[in-house]
């Protein structure tokens, strides 16, 4: 038995596209005639597109979705179902500390090497590698051991029984172990996975090429390319749909979908995402360290005038932690009532009687409405007593080490996407040494944590996370704000399945005749 022991404007299109590096792709041109899209050809513009060639330091679950094309989970949520479905995986079961997965037998990467349990410990390493920029470890910080008895059996040893491992493994995909001893460092520049498309190319800024994988396990898709392009500007998005060099958008503007509903050749999909947005604040920075400044600042927000002046139609409030829609959220928790004057109280008992200097971090241009949002949290900040300088940053640098996960930033706004389980948020942001993107530290909450993560009962593992957040809510360790619906823009003869969690799938798609 191996073992593999590890610790823990529309009218200014054109312009706006030279801008943002469209016309430069994999070295060929993508111009084609105004709705000409056929099965051969699918073009995706969107907001969230890989920023890095590494699928291991994402963190986005539209990014998940482009890797996916390429590179497979063992597991899979179905939200139709609203349970796990395998993808690799044929079978698992949990034996008190060990979670046993087979591998479904006869799958090939694109390099037609078989795969085996070797590639999932090979990938598995790669995931926990934060010195190359992985941002997965902490999903495997409670394994203790990876044990293969054979090619088709991965055993997963943990510190403790651990209830959520399926989430942990959701969007932890697998690359071949045979291209990684080829390629070393180069790996990711070669990616090779199994899944229904092969990697093309990778351009910076947010363009990526697939094409379909013919010898695809699961059967060959209908399409044959696959384009991803990030443009995060509204109107070139808008532009690009309704003339035909995009057969697909996100993020549509309320406001344009009554105009494209009338357009011959464009029709609009919405669904009501579970993507949760929030403003976070790190307590090992001053002034968050306080208590009373954290609570100051919920009482200055009004999430309820942002979704109605700003998301009007495409905005549900949250008024805890985590929606509704979640594994183990709480209804009966309710959100810091809008009272300015109770903010400055509140300052003042923190010595801040004279205002309160913060900054508040955010990446314009990666969330709809994102600059607009975080200038009206200022302005109703700058109500209850505060001083707010907004600061926007890129995506990668806002993320990364100097960023969110480095715990170098005080007070940001952000999204958590396809959210299904409480635990996710509560573990990733607020245990204990989980990782620094609040710094706060609590036994009480820990001991909550650690037993929810091991109880298998659904009913006694929901009322520990609901205990968890109304810790979570008293601290006033954020600011919950809304989950948004997904507005999609695309052509009327593309047929497609929609998701709730953001992801887009090119095999989900077929041009109807």
């Amino acid at each position: 038995m191996a073992k593999t022991k590890i610790a823990v404007g529309r009218r200014n299109f054109l312009k706006k596209s030279a801008a943002l590096g469209l016309g430069a792709i994999v070295g060929r041109s993508i111009y084609r005639d105004a709705f000409a899209a056929s099965n051969d050809r699918i073009t995706i513009y969107h907001t969230s597109v890989a920023d890095s060639i590494n699928p291991y330091n994402q963190s986005s679950s539209p990014i998940y979705g482009n890797w996916q094309h390429v590179i497979e989970p063992l597991v899979e949520f179905d939200y139709a179902k609203k349970g796990w479905i395998g993808v690799l995986a044929e079978s698992w079961e949990s034996r008190e500390n060990r979670w046993v997965f087979k591998l479904k037998k006869g799958i090939k990467f694109h390099n037609g090497a078989t795969l085996t349990s070797k590639d999932v410990v090979f990938s598995i390493e790669k995931m926990r590698d934060i010195k190359g920029g992985s941002l997965q470890a902490p999903n495997f910080r409670d394994v203790t051991e990876i044990l293969t008895p054979d090619d088709q059996t991965v055993i997963f040893v943990t510190k403790q029984p651990l209830a959520v491992f399926l989430d942990r493994l959701r969007n932890r995909f697998i690359v071949s172990k045979v291209a990684g001893d080829k390629y070393g460092d180069q790996l990711y520049q070669n990616l090779v996975g199994t899944g229904p498309y092969k990697f093309v190319s990778f351009q910076r800024g947010g363009n990526l090429v697939f094409t379909r994988n013919d010898d695809y396990w699961g059967g060959k898709t209908a399409i044959k390319e696959v384009i991803f392009r990030k443009v995060t500007e509204d109107g070139a998005r808008l532009a690009a749909l309704e003339s035909g060099q995009a057969d697909f958008i996100n993020n549509v503007p309320i406001h344009e979908v009554a105009r494209l509903q009338r357009h011959p050749r464009i029709r609009v999909e919405r669904i009501k995402g579970l993507s949760m947005y929030f403003l976070m604040m790190n307590v090992a920075h001053k002034p968050f360290d306080s208590k009373l400044v954290r609570q100051a600042v919920n009482y200055c927000v009004d999430a309820a005038a942002i979704v109605k002046n700003i998301f009007d139609g495409i905005a549900y409030p949250n008024q805890g932690p985590v929606g509704l829609e979640v594994v183990g959220a709480d209804p009966k928790l309710k959100p810091y009532p809008h009272d300015p004057n109770r903010a400055k109280e509140l300052l003042a008992q923190a010595g801040y009687a004279q205002g309160c200097d913060v900054r508040l971090y955010y990446s314009a241009g990666t969330y709809p409405k994102d600059r607009e949002v975080c200038q009206v949290v200022a302005a109703q900040m700058v109500k209850g007593g505060f001083r707010v300088e907004l600061i926007s940053q890129e995506y990668a640098l806002h993320w990364g080490p100097e960023g969110v996960n480095g715990g170098k930033l005080p007070f940001y706004y952000e999204n958590r996407g396809s959210l299904t389980d409480a635990d996710t948020i509560y573990d990733q942001y607020f245990r204990t040494g989980t990782t620094k993107r609040t710094n706060y530290s609590n036994p009480e909450f820990d001991k909550i944590i650690e037993e929810e993560q091991r109880t298998y009962d659904p009913k006694k593992r929901i009322a520990l996370l609901q205990q968890a957040g109304k810790i979570i809510m008293e601290e006033a360790l954020m600011v919950p704000l809304y989950n948004l619906a997904d507005i999609y823009g695309l052509s009327k003869n593309l047929a497609w399945k929609i998701r709730p969690d953001e992801k887009v799938f090119g095999w989900d798609m077929k041009i109807l005749s």
